[in-house]
């Protein structure tokens, strides 16, 4: 099969800053597509307390980023995988990362758009992606050349329903029910509460279990 991007690893300076300006936090999950030898899902694993999914085409380059993740003891937090990510599923991702071209960002966009949840980061290295709004453009500066740092949020909004039906609410969920108001976002509220959107899912997940939640309507 032939490879659309060669490989050329980003400095260890640009990766990290990959990670902090796309606002990795624990818990969360990093999907890295093309992840060559492994060094953004390394960090994002060690450096920022995120779970994390490597999609690499190149047998070599797969072979190399298990053996790291073994040698590392990251096999319960790194999941590596030996595919195209065209046709890996990424709707779990928090943040996907990509050093790609800008042609391969393009034919990924409508993946990416149907793929991810509103308010999924997107962080691209070196190259835009088509069509796209950043919300950030940064410039690293490394040793011999600068580079450009892209990072783009998915649009539109997951919007919780209060159930009609009177059902007494744990405690422990009562700060997030008080926010549901058929207006709020999941991402409104985890900034309002400080979580994450990843872990405001989760409680929302629990209080649908409950009927405390009748449904979440999401806005594309």
């Amino acid at each position: 099969m032939p490879y659309d991007v060669p490989y050329v690893p980003s400095p260890e300076v640009v990766v990290r800053r990959m990670l902090q300006v796309s606002g990795v936090r624990p818990g969360e999950v990093v999907y890295d597509l093309g992840c060559g030898d492994g060094r953004i899902v390394i960090m994002a694993a060690k450096e920022f307390g995120a779970r994390a999914v490597c999609v690499e085409i190149r047998n070599d380059l797969y072979e190399q980023t298990l053996r790291r993740i073994k040698e590392l003891n990251l096999d319960n937090t790194v999941k590596v995988i030996h595919g195209n990510f065209f046709e890996v599923p990424i709707e779990d991702a928090d943040v996907v990362t990509m050093y790609l071209l800008t042609s391969v960002n393009q034919m990924l966009r409508p993946k990416l758009e149907r793929e991810l949840r509103p308010g999924t980061r997107v962080v691209s290295h070196d190259f835009e992606v088509p069509g796209w709004k950043p919300i950030l453009v940064e410039d690293v500066y490394e040793e011999w050349r600068s580079h450009k740092i892209y990072l783009f949020k998915i649009p539109g909004a997951e919007i919780p329903i209060l159930s009609q039906t009177q059902v007494s609410v744990p405690s422990e969920y009562s700060d997030i029910v008080k926010l549901l108001d058929g207006r709020r976002s999941i991402e409104e509220i985890a900034q309002k509460t400080g979580l994450t959107m990843r872990r405001v899912r989760e409680i929302i997940s629990e209080l649908e279990k409950l009927n405390v939640v009748k449904e979440v309507k999401v806005i594309k």
